[in-house]
């Protein structure tokens, strides 16, 4: 779902848009001074414009629509991670033209409200300039995507406006016996575009009451919005919120395809991919780490153990996943059975509804800058031969198995469980990796071998 909020949406105790002229201003204007980093660029103007409001601070705006404190505070950095240009209404096309960038976002706590330093160009906004010089105000609009809304009322989830409870929008504004205010509540949005738009100003103010009872002023949905904003063209189903994603978006796709190549191969093994057939699946019968050695991870920055065993080509096996996220909580047989959907849980994802979240998925990226311990270091090196997935010691590893079990036949794949637990256990792993492998991208330190030990690891 596509959310569209404008600055002029809210009734905020100062105009929403000024122009910064130096810090001091930004002072003046109860701004978020102190989190707003951002340094002037030649031909360009500064705009700190105030986005939006909590619903803790500013309630509803005049469409019903509220965005919650706490997705506030973890989604605001969304507008300046996206890098999206600035457009003019909406029209965000690669072919339409640029206006400048969002070079700073910040949550001003003690105001509530999310906060941006806009960067215009000159040249190409000289009208935008001299309106905001003459009226002190002009109206940005923001567009955000996020899974659904849900009515404050009876919490139906909207996934689109055709599927929008009785509430939603004839009641939007009105109170229940309860005292509750009809609106829409906006889980988890992912901001993406800033645009300066053209919207009468005289609307501001009006209550939502007034607003819904007016026949042409009542609040808008998604659809009214994208009859305005004709130019506008929504994200694929997955948003893309950072170059991290969209990189990992493409991984996603490579993997998906190597599931696709194992499979073909192992089920008509000749010639020299016997070699994938016979023995590169045995890389998935790997000695496990031991309960200790676990133990001792888990006593460790998450963020840098995960990157310093990428640095070394190490990614955990399934048993050795849960072991370290979950101790003993996951039982055997719930990693039996999350195993069960991951010889295709790539192409799954790539294929289906979750492939935004799980490219999004930020809980597993390893740390870039922090200082690695020299004995962290010395005990993720006495795991590089027996666990990583470069070349020469996953050879090695294969070898050795094949001398240890000469005859061992492949096992039957299990079919695949009903549990949802299971299966969200899958997608928490295939992110995990999916992080993993990004970062070993990032550093030169992924090729196709690696890719095929990561896809033959889940067999």
């Amino acid at each position: 779902m596509i959310k569209f909020t404008a600055t002029n949406d809210w009734n905020f105790d100062v105009e929403s848009v000024a122009i910064v002229t130096d810090r001091q201003q930004l002072t003046k204007r109860a701004s978020a001074r102190e989190f707003l980093k951002f340094a002037k660029t030649k031909g360009q103007t500064d705009l700190h414009i105030i986005a939006l409001g909590a619903y803790e601070g500013t309630g509803f705006n005049r469409n019903g629509d509220g965005f919650w404190e706490e997705d506030c505070i973890k989604n605001h950095k969304h507008f300046q991670e996206a890098d999206r240009a600035v457009h003019r209404n909406h029209k965000n096309k690669p072919t339409d033209p640029k206006y400048g960038n969002i070079k700073a976002a910040a949550y001003n706590k003690p105001m509530k409200r999310v906060e941006l330093v806009v960067g215009l160009d000159n040249d190409k906004c000289a009208d935008i300039l001299d309106e905001q010089e003459k009226t002190g105000n002009t109206n940005w609009s923001m567009a955000s995507k996020q899974a659904y809304d849900s009515c404050t009322w009876c919490d139906h989830k909207a996934k689109t406006d055709d599927d929008r409870c009785e509430h939603i929008p004839s009641k939007i504004g009105e109170m229940d016996k309860e005292g509750r205010m009809c609106g829409m509540k906006n889980p988890n949005p992912k901001w993406f575009e800033v645009s300066f738009v053209k919207r009468g100003a005289d609307r501001i103010g009006m209550s939502l009451k007034k607003l819904a009872a007016a026949g042409d002023l009542k609040p808008m949905l998604t659809r009214d919005y994208l009859q305005i904003y004709t130019g506008f063209v929504p994200p694929e189903e997955e948003l893309y919120i950072s170059k991290k994603a969209s990189d990992k978006r493409f991984l996603l796709q490579k993997l998906a395809e190597m599931e696709k190549h194992v499979e073909a191969v192992g089920n008509k093994p000749s010639g020299e991919k016997l070699y994938l057939a016979r023995h590169a699946r045995k890389l998935s019968k790997s000695e496990k780490m031991d309960d200790k050695t676990i133990d001792e991870l888990r006593k460790y920055d998450p963020k840098k153990i995960l990157r310093i065993l990428a640095d070394h080509g190490i990614v955990f096996s399934p048993e050795d996943f849960c072991g370290y996220i979950f101790g003993g909580r996951v039982s055997g047989k719930q990693v039996k059975g999350m195993k069960t959907h991951l010889p295709d849980i790539f192409r799954s994802l790539f294929d289906g509804e979750e492939k935004g979240e799980v490219v999004n998925n930020e809980k597993y990226e390893p740390s870039s800058m922090d200082m690695i311990p020299k004995e962290m270091r010395k005990m993720v090196e006495g795991l590089f031969d027996g666990h990583s997935l470069f070349g020469g010691p996953a050879v090695k590893r294969v070898m050795r198995i094949t001398i240890m079990m000469p005859n061992a036949k492949e096992e039957k794949a299990e079919p695949k469980t009903k549990e949802a637990f299971d299966h969200e256990l899958a997608k928490q792993y295939a992110a995990y990796k999916l992080a993993a492998l990004n970062y070993m991208n990032d550093n030169n330190k992924l090729d196709d071998e690696v890719v095929m030990n990561a896809v033959v690891q889940n067999l």
